[in-house]
């Protein structure tokens, strides 16, 4: 079920609704392998499986399903086919509205062989991806995709469009004003084992909990952390069985 919900999804997480509307599913999965992911399939085996896509894909299925936090837009967007390297920024823009409070879901994934690298790699950035700089640069790289916006009239909109008025204003200044939050996730996908599932969520909190003591977050705005744990039996298996998917050819649901 998982490896169909991360090949099925590719298509979502790299086109808008305007896009997939357009075009038959099939012209869009091919698209998506050549224009908007990284994906070769005249690279081996060993390559194919450090791709970035599989969590990213994840990610944007949780995000979206389980929190009801709609793509602002589709991370396909910022892949650039000429030079097919991983799309740097946030792994999710996403936006959720409640009482017209706006929450910016700008989120991460790791998908790797262990919970140690997992939680090691994803706290050594957060002090980088949690600061007023990283934020407002990554807001600022939305600016030339406002025509592909999901959520057309979003707070996003108007602070861009302010920006592009005069872009001596502060970035950080304007989403105070508007009064957003920065909610943060960070999905760990990672191999484990063993069979008691509350044993796999207790290490998974014990390992956060021992290597965060030197993380040191400055951003100014309202934020919300949280981890999502997907401990799997073998990582590596679920990602070869997406590229047979893929390389197969097999009919999407």
């Amino acid at each position: 079920m998982l490896i169909d919900l991360i090949y099925n999804s590719i298509i979502d997480y790299s086109f808008n609704q305007f896009d997939i509307d357009k075009y038959p599913v099939d012209n869009l999965m091919s698209k998506a392998l050549q224009q908007k992911i990284k994906y070769s399939q005249k690279q081996g085996l060993d390559i194919k499986i450090k791709y970035g896509f599989y969590g990213e894909v994840l990610l944007y299925s949780i995000l979206y399903y389980f929190f009801q936090a709609k793509p602002l837009i589709s991370r396909g967007y910022f892949y650039s086919p000429l030079t097919r390297s991983e799309t740097s920024g946030y792994d999710s823009y996403h936006l959720a509205q409640h009482n017209d409070k706006v929450y910016l879901w700008f989120g991460e994934v790791k998908f790797k062989t262990s919970l140690y690298s997992c939680v090691t790699s994803a706290l050594d950035g957060l002090n980088r991806a949690l600061s007023d700089e990283y934020l407002s640069r990554n807001i600022l790289a939305l600016e030339e995709f406002t025509d592909r916006f999901s959520i057309n009239g979003s707070k996003i909109e108007s602070i861009l469009t302010s920006w592009s008025e005069n872009p001596c204003i502060n970035i950080i200044d304007e989403v105070k004003k508007y009064e957003m939050t920065l909610v943060y996730p960070i999905l760990l996908i990672y191999s484990y084992d063993s069979p008691d599932f509350e044993q796999k969520i207790i290490k998974a909190i014990e390992c956060i909990d021992n290597h965060s003591n030197n993380t040191k977050i400055s951003l100014s705005i309202d934020y919300r952390l949280f981890f999502i744990l997907m401990p799997l039996e073998d990582i590596k298996v679920i990602k070869q069985r997406v590229i047979e998917c893929i390389e197969s050819k097999k009919p999407l649901i």
